[in-house]
C-alpha cells in the first residue's frame, strides 16, 4: 500500500513536517501496511515497524503515539480509495437481470482483496470500540449502502419492503462486506463463483426496479 499524506502534518513535537519528514513518517506507515501482510496488528511492534523502514523507534515516535495513531493514516488511505466504490451499486439489479449486480459484486470483492491486511486491522480494532476504526469501516460501508438505500427508497410503497430502505441497505452492505473478508472460508457452502451469484441475487432481488 501506498498512502499518501496531502494535508498539513504536526510531529509529535508540535513541528510542522517538511518535505523529508513527509517522506519518513510515509516510509512508517508504508512498513505498517507491509507487515499486515505477514501477522496481524496484535502481533506488530514499533520495533519492527522501525526496522522495515530503516529507521528507529525513537523516529516511530516522533510521528506516532502508538501504533494505533500509524494505523489510524493507514485506515484513512484505505477510505480514500474505498471512493472508487462510489456509485459501483447505483445501478446493481435495477434491470432485473444478474450482470450488473455480479460486475457490483465483483468490484466490492476486488477492493476487499487489494486491501484485505489493512481492512482485517481496522476490523479488529473497530471490534475492540475505537470509534477511530468504526467510523472508517463505516464510510467504507456507505459508499456500497448509500447507493443501495438511494434504490430501495424508490420502491417504498412496494409491499415487499417492508424494512426501512437505509436499514435494509446497510445491513446488505454488511453482508457484502463480510463475504468479501470470508470468502475463502465459504468454500464449504459453494464455488466462489456460485457464492457470488448468490449474492448478485439479493441485491437484485432487493433493489431492483419495481416498475
Amino acid at each position: 500500500m501506498n498512502p499518501r499524506t496531502t494535508s498539513t502534518v504536526v510531529a509529535v513535537d508540535g513541528r510542522i513536517a517538511g518535505p523529508r519528514a513527509l517522506v519518513t513518517r510515509q516510509s512508517l506507515v508504508d512498513a505498517l501496511a507491509h507487515l499486515l501482510d505477514s501477522r496481524s496488528f496484535r502481533e506488530v511492534k514499533v520495533t519492527d515497524i522501525a526496522r522495515d523502514a530503516g529507521t528507529s523507534p525513537a523516529t516511530f515516535y516522533q510521528y506516532f503515539p502508538s501504533l494505533e495513531d500509524a494505523l489510524q493514516v493507514l485506515a484513512a488511505h484505505v477510505v480514500q480509495q474505498g471512493r472508487t466504490l462510489d456509485g459501483v451499486f447505483t445501478d446493481a439489479g435495477k434491470d432485473g437481470t444478474l450482470t450488473g449486480a455480479r460486475e457490483a459484486v465483483d468490484r466490492l470483492f476486488g477492493f476487499w482483496a487489494a486491501h484485505k491486511a489493512a481492512l482485517r486491522a481496522i476490523d479488529t480494532k473497530a471490534a475492540e470500540g475505537d470509534e477511530r476504526f468504526v467510523q472508517a469501516r463505516n464510510l467504507l460501508l456507505s459508499a456500497v449502502a448509500q447507493p443501495l438505500s438511494d434504490a430501495m427508497a424508490q420502491r417504498r410503497t412496494d409491499a415487499a419492503l417492508s424494512a426501512h430502505p437505509k436499514a435494509l441497505a446497510g445491513t446488505l452492505a454488511t453482508l457484502l462486506a463480510s463475504a468479501a473478508t470470508h470468502e475463502g472460508g465459504l468454500a464449504a457452502w459453494g464455488s466462489r463463483d456460485e457464492l457470488r451469484d448468490s449474492l448478485a441475487y439479493l441485491v437484485t432481488s432487493t433493489v431492483k426496479s419495481s416498475r
